[in-house]
């Protein structure tokens, strides 16, 4: 009798564990999550069973040292890892159907690795594993000339916030991959992100223009800036051209006495055709604007002076309610008069700006919201953030100046199609837009960030040379 009672009891015992057994399925493919964003580590008991009574803890190497712990039906912080304190969460009211998923919270680069869901009944437990990787979308890469060791320029292209090492691809001006020919470095910072800077050297017998490339391993995203060198860097010898300059130093050495007698007036008028004769008109055609600032498109962070001429980004944006002419995004604002025709110049004062851009736009550009600043979209600039001059904004290509530019002069010639920037400091021509064919109004446009940030129009008439 005795043993006949021992099996019964042996039997429900054994049924009973085989009604506590389960398993955990998490997903079988790494979870990929940029840094900052929150996460959901997914896990689900199966069959699926009230988890009320049951032990929960999510760990990675450590058992005894869980990112989150679920126990006797209450979370248990106090045992938590300290790197992930305040960051973890349960999906309680997911107890019902099995679901013991995890969300992580502004997720670091400290948090890559394995992660276990582990769940304990006290007579069963089941676990499993699933893998978390990070990644950080970097920004758009600078590109700078320098000056090298050797007989040639250097081309530099740095970018930040990358996670893990991005793989980096050079190409020249004809599509040639010159990878091979760049160094770069790695460096991390305090939130474990990378901070990328490769080069490369480029001599008189290279392409002018390189592109920098800089992709994520993991998501595949890239990057990527471009750079156009400027010929006059590496001045080809022409031996006609030696002849030429020989000759022209006789003719200007015979007639030196004419030249100092003229001397004022030849520098005048040979200032005044650079900027003016560009095209072999008469510079009486060209009218020298007087521009103003449209207040009714001006961003609400902009403040433009009382006799329109210059506008700062001030701290607090304005609130209004007629935003049909404004721009909304950007900074910007436009002229006051626009042009379907004619030949005209204006000039902007940007000394002590770092950040501004200013140039044409087309009347019917997009005010509302963000828009690539640039051809496609209606936009001829050129600008500068902090020591780099560039011509765009969408995407950027790289001006090497000798001299930051205080003041600019923008020529307008509409029937041609030009539109041209220049260097007043230096007398010099910045960047020249060539081949446009002009169907709609134009405006001169003007852009400033960062606060109290100030560009001024120039009042004078005439050019400031």
């Amino acid at each position: 009798m005795k043993g006949r009672c021992f099996s019964i009891f042996f039997l429900l015992g054994l049924h009973n564990v085989m009604l506590e057994k389960f398993h955990v399925q998490v997903p079988n493919k790494p979870i990929i999550v940029t840094v900052g964003d929150d996460v959901v580590l997914e896990c689900q008991l199966v069959p699926v069973k009230p988890l009320d009574n049951l032990e929960v803890r999510w760990f990675t190497s450590d058992y005894a040292s869980p990112v989150h712990l679920y126990s006797n039906g209450q979370d248990l912080p106090d045992v938590q890892d300290k790197a992930y304190k305040g960051r973890t969460e349960l999906f309680k009211d997911q107890f019902l159907h099995g679901k013991t998923s995890l969300k992580l919270k502004k997720i670091k680069t400290s948090d890559e690795g394995n992660y276990t869901c582990f769940i304990d009944s006290q007579t069963y437990h089941a676990e499993a594993v699933l893998n978390l990787k990070v990644e950080g979308f970097g920004h758009r890469p600078w590109m700078q000339l320098e000056e090298n060791n050797k007989d040639g320029l250097r081309i530099v292209c740095k970018s930040d916030g990358w996670y893990p090492d991005p793989v980096i691809r050079w190409e020249d001006g004809n599509g040639q991959d010159v990878t091979a020919q760049s160094e770069w470095e790695f460096l991390k910072d305090s939130r474990g992100l990378i901070t990328v800077q490769s080069h490369i050297d480029v001599t008189s017998d290279s392409v002018n223009r390189f592109s920098c490339f800089m992709e994520n391993p993991l998501s595949k995203k890239r990057q990527e800036a471009h750079v156009q060198i400027s010929d006059e860097f590496f001045p080809k010898v022409n031996i006609w051209l030696i002849i030429f300059w020989v000759v022209a130093g006789l003719v200007i050495t015979g007639v030196a006495v004419d030249v100092m007698i003229h001397r004022k007036e030849d520098k005048k008028i040979e200032e005044l055709q650079r900027f003016c004769t560009l095209e072999g008109y008469d510079e009486v055609k060209i009218d020298y604007v007087s521009v103003t600032l449209d207040v009714e498109t001006a961003n609400p962070w902009l403040e433009v002076s009382g006799d329109l001429k210059s506008l700062r980004r001030i701290q607090t944006g304005r609130s209004l309610t007629d935003t049909r002419k404004k721009f909304t995004y950007w900074s910007c604002v436009l002229g006051s008069e626009g042009f379907t025709s004619g030949r005209h110049y204006w000039e902007v004062e940007v000394t002590g700006n770092q950040f501004w851009n200013l140039g044409v736009a087309a009347e019917s550009v997009e005010r509302k919201g963000w828009v690539r600043l640039n051809l496609d979209t209606g936009f001829w600039t050129i600008g500068r953030i902090e020591k780099l001059i560039y011509v765009n904004y969408f995407p950027r290509s790289t001006i090497y100046v000798g001299q930051i530019p205080g003041k600019v002069g923008v020529y307008l010639n509409y029937e041609s199609g030009t539109i041209s920037f220049f260097s007043l400091d230096t007398k010099s021509r910045l960047h020249t837009f060539t081949g446009n064919k002009f169907t709609e109004k134009l405006y001169p446009f003007f852009e400033t960030w960062g606060e109290n940030r100030l560009l001024r129009i120039c009042s004078s008439s005439k050019p400031d040379l």
